[in-house]
Formats: structure tokens, C-alpha cells, sequence
């Protein structure tokens, strides 16, 4: 079972007010944190989709990681398509297609442990998709079907984007009530301090 990965980072970071996956995390930015949670589960390929700050992403990453990135041309009109970008560049003849997608937003971290136990739930189980959830409250990330990966591709802002996939196929609620990290939401700085602690990632030191 190949298992993939889009990591939608393509936003403006308006509320952040300074681009999410450049974030300091750990011993370098919030995306090559989250690479590395990747490469440490049950992953095989990963997609991350870039937008506003392609250019600076793609140089605040290490080398070998840039070959993970695809740009979206149309990350202004929203998420869907990114969605769609990370989605068709899995479709591609090159790559081989996977049986399981996890969908992570850049802004939502989470642990290789957390991204194997819901690809082992969707394995286990057959359901279309699999979520985590904290006391009856949905989280993240979505891991799906690699059957879903053309409606994936097809997603769009008008009329079909995550949630309305998902309303398609509702995925199976994997409890997680000792798991605060899958409701993590860097939304706004003042939300970055409680997300590091729940990654286990210090605070960065001041300069000087």
C-alpha cells in the first residue's frame, strides 16, 4: 500500500502576519518540521503544494526537500485549488499512485505516530476516510482512499472543495481523546506558543 502526502502551504498568512511555513519550529521552519514527520511514518510520497511565498519556501528548505514542492498558480482563489494541484500532481505518469492520501495544512502539525495509526484505521477498516477527533470534536489531518484521488483533482472552489468531498464520503471518526495536537490551528500568533508545546518543539531563543 503506497501511502502519499499533500501538504497544502500555499496561503497568504494573513492573520499570522508572516508566512506560516516559514515559522521557526524546532531547528529550522514549520515545513521542514513537518517533512520530517512525514518522512518518519508510514508515507511514501510526498506533495507540498506552495503559493504566496513559493520562492522563499522553496530556499528555506534544505536541497533535497525542493523536488516535494509544486507550485499553484491559482492559490489566491482559495484552498480547493491547492487541493486540486497536489491532487493532479500525484495523477502524474511518473509517480505511483497511492492507495492512501493524507491532507495536512501546513498550519496543522502533527505527529508520525498520530499519521500512521489513521492510515492503519482506513486499512483496517475500508472506510473512504478516516479523521481524527478530540471528545466528540472533529480534528486533523483527513487521511482518504487513493480511490478518491480524481475527485481530489477536480476540487474547486465553487462548488467542490474538502468539505464537500467529504460530505460525499463522511470519514470514520477515530477517537483521540488524549491527543490535543490533532485540534492544533496556527491560525494567529498568539496560537504559536501552545502549538509548539503540543509538538514538543521549544520556543525559539531571542536574538542577542
Amino acid at each position: 500500500m503506497s501511502v502519499a502526502a499533500l501538504i497544502l502551504a500555499a496561503g497568504a498568512s494573513t492573520r499570522m502576519g508572516s508566512p506560516k511555513p516559514l515559522l521557526p519550529w524546532g531547528d529550522g521552519c514549520l515545513l521542514a518540521w513537518e517533512l520530517d514527520v512525514l518522512r518518519r511514518s508510514t508515507v511514501d510520497e510526498i506533495v507540498v503544494v506552495t503559493g504566496a511565498f513559493a520562492d522563499d519556501v522553496r530556499r528555506a528548505l534544505p536541497a533535497g526537500a525542493r523536488r516535494h514542492c509544486v507550485f499553484n498558480p491559482l492559490w489566491a482563489q482559495g484552498r480547493s485549488t491547492s487541493l486540486a494541484t497536489g491532487a493532479n500532481a500525484l495523477l502524474a505518469p511518473s509517480r505511483v499512485r497511492p492507495s492512501a492520501i493524507v491532507i495536512q495544512n501546513v498550519d496543522q502539525p502533527t505527529r508520525a505516530d498520530i499519521i500512521d495509526r489513521l492510515v492503519d484505521e482506513l486499512r483496517a477498516t475500508g472506510a473512504e476516510a478516516v479523521q481524527p477527533s478530540l471528545r466528540g470534536t472533529r480534528g486533523h489531518p483527513v487521511v482518504v482512499d487513493g480511490s478518491l484521488l480524481e475527485e481530489l483533482a477536480g476540487a474547486n472552489e465553487a462548488e467542490l472543495g474538502l468539505r464537500a468531498i467529504l460530505q460525499r464520503h463522511p470519514p470514520l471518526q477515530v477517537p483521540m481523546d488524549d491527543e490535543p495536537i490533532v485540534r492544533i490551528d496556527l491560525d494567529t500568533p498568539d496560537t504559536l506558543e501552545e502549538g509548539r508545546r503540543l509538538c514538543g518543539v521549544p520556543d525559539p531563543t531571542p536574538a542577542g
